[in-house]
């Protein structure tokens, strides 16, 4: 085993040993109910936890159930009352049962799988939506940086790049020294942490964070809830950084003031938040900045948002609860009388970003109004056009220009994963036909 590998064990051994298995994090775990085991076992399962990783071998079925079905709401960590990570426990116990349940070489040959099929559709979905200078700002390498503050992208952003381009635009408002950085190439490493393929895993993902350190930054604003979750509960606890971190909602929350001082009077809306639990203070980050931006009213409905940390990834397991929650809140959005959905993520973004194709509701990222209430923003949501399915000329003169400026050509394979990519996404989208049709037609001229 490597140093950090064992570093990896002593942190699940420490959690091990505070726990007094009460079972408290088994009894509120949602996705424990949605597979339908018991929550009057949380004793068993959580002294099953414990003896898995003090070293008691192979898990029990009904444990590896519940491992493989978490999905890091970080209810079970709230639950808890020794103010144990319960989150980080059961994330390196799965890695730990993966290994005792496989070869090692099916969970790195399922971590590339991944990896290649995200890396494809990032590379293709960015090409088509940025030009070729963006990219190559955003895509050089972290070590050649030199700004106080490193915003970092994350990879599966690039699918709906005006999120990045919003909060370079925010940040540039607050005249702020920082530099971006993002891209497959610094890859916080979460599909080979979630195969188990931990070797790769610290070549990715370990490599990035100790970029961060390298670079000299004294800030890094992180994106993705999931590279954040990573970076704050393996990586913080692993090696402790040269840097502070924190999420950029809770960064700008922070320097609300600053951001105040610049708002400019906007168009009357009236907004509900796509809400998450289980990354930091996100939600009342975004709520206390979107109740501070003119003419923008809150309406407050009662959501079921600790079933995941974000949509997709881990939550797309449990495909038809999420599409359900997603229904629900575009209905109780309507008739509350709101006229747009903000979200907080870019995957509930994609998620959610054919709203309007069903609903009369915008659906908006939070940076989108954070950008717009500076003077900013106004960026061109192209994932959304190319998913409510409609303006379909529209969405080819874009597409169009982007790929000949990057130098990238479709073919009819490219056009089948797009389609799939964009419209297989929980929740709404307009005419999947229309969109592969145009498309394939795009294909065929090139």
């Amino acid at each position: 085993m490597t140093a950090y590998a064992d570093r990896l064990e002593a942190l699940a051994a420490e959690a091990a040993d505070r726990c007094t298995t009460c079972g408290k994090c088994f009894e509120v775990c949602p996705t424990a109910r949605e597979i339908g085991l018991d929550a009057g076992q949380a004793v068993a399962r959580v002294g099953e936890l414990a003896a898995l990783t003090q070293g008691a071998g192979a898990p029990p079925d009904l444990l590896l159930q519940w491992l493989n079905a978490c999905d890091g709401s970080a209810r079970c960590s709230a639950a808890c009352p020794e103010d144990i990570n319960v989150r980080q426990w059961v994330t390196i116990a799965k890695m730990k049962a993966l290994d005792a349940t496989r070869p090692p070489d099916v969970g790195a040959a399922n971590a590339a799988s991944r990896f290649r099929h995200m890396a494809q559709a990032v590379r293709l979905l960015a090409s088509m939506q940025l030009p070729s200078e963006t990219l190559k700002k955003i895509l050089a390498p972290a070590e050649r940086r030199t700004a106080e503050i490193l915003f970092y992208t994350g990879c599966n952003v690039l699918r709906t790049p005006h999120i990045v381009l919003n909060v370079m635009d925010i940040l540039d408002a607050l005249q702020l020294d920082f530099d971006v950085v993002g891209g497959t190439a610094h890859c916080c490493g979460v599909y080979q942490f979630q195969e188990a393929d931990l070797p790769t895993y610290e070549r990715i993902g370990h490599r990035t964070f100790e970029r961060f350190g390298r670079s000299g930054t004294s800030k890094v604003l992180t994106w993705c809830p999931t590279c954040t979750k990573n970076f704050d509960e393996l990586e913080k606890d692993v090696e402790e950084p040269f840097f502070d971190l924190a999420h950029i909602s809770e960064f700008l929350a922070a320097n609300l003031d600053a951001l105040k001082a610049r708002f400019v009077d906007q168009p009357r809306r009236r907004v509900v938040i796509h809400e998450h639990l289980g990354i930091g203070a996100t939600v009342d980050s975004i709520r206390r900045l979107l109740g501070a931006v003119p003419n923008l009213e809150l309406v407050e409905l009662v959501q079921d948002s600790g079933f995941s940390y974000a949509c997709g990834g881990q939550a797309a397991k449990f495909k038809d609860r999420e599409q359900a929650i997603h229904r629900a809140l575009a209905e109780d959005a309507v008739a509350a009388g709101a006229d747009t959905i903000v979200t907080m993520y870019h995957s509930c973004h994609r998620a959610l970003a054919g709203t309007e194709a069903v609903y009369p509701l915008r659906v908006v990222n939070f940076t989108d109004v954070i950008a717009e209430a500076l003077g900013r923003g106004g960026h061109p949501d192209y994932y959304r056009l190319y998913k409510v399915g409609g303006s379909m000329d529209e969405a080819v003169a874009a597409a169009r220009g982007f790929l000949e400026n990057n130098g990238v050509r479709l073919d009819e394979a490219s056009v089948q994963s797009l389609t799939a990519d964009i419209f297989n996404e929980t929740g709404f989208a307009g005419s999947r036909d229309a969109f592969a049709q145009a498309f394939t037609a795009l294909a065929k001229e090139g």
